[in-house]
């Protein structure tokens, strides 16, 4: 990828996650939302601004999701007064659902992880148990 989109790209992402932390108050929003990241067209025209919604609820996500849509326009002119671009890139905003999608994923490891641990601890005391019965064996009756 070009060097200079990569330059633009970040630059984007940074003021899109300060404009959304520091002057957007919006009474709809009250889940934490996090920039994951951005594509930026090779025409600097177009970039889809990746975001990550943690909310309480379903429904306080879709909520906050499109109050980030509505204040598209607002995020798109800060952000175009920032660069130093011929034009300003159309943002959209697009849900990335990986940090969720991680979430899961780790707690399920987690819980392998703990019956996995339960299953060695039940096998290590059902063979104590077993070590330290008398032996039934033929070697018992040579004594």
């Amino acid at each position: 990828m070009n060097l200079g989109i990569e330059r633009v790209q970040s630059k984007i992402k940074a003021d899109v996650a300060a404009i959304l932390q520091k002057e957007l108050k919006d009474p709809r929003g009250g889940a934490m939302v996090t920039v994951t990241g951005c594509e930026l067209s090779s025409d600097y025209r177009h970039c889809k601004v990746f975001v990550s919604i943690l909310a309480s609820s379903p429904g306080e996500e879709r909520k906050t999701f499109r109050m980030l849509q509505d204040a598209t326009g607002y995020v798109q002119r800060r952000v175009g007064g920032n660069l130093r671009t011929r034009v300003t890139p159309q943002l959209e905003f697009v849900l990335d659902k990986g940090a969720e999608q991680s979430i899961k994923i780790g707690s399920l490891l987690d819980a392998i992880r703990r019956e996995r641990e339960e299953r060695e601890a039940a096998r290590a005391a059902t063979e104590a148990e077993q070590g330290s019965a008398p032996a039934a064996g033929p070697e018992a009756t040579e004594a």
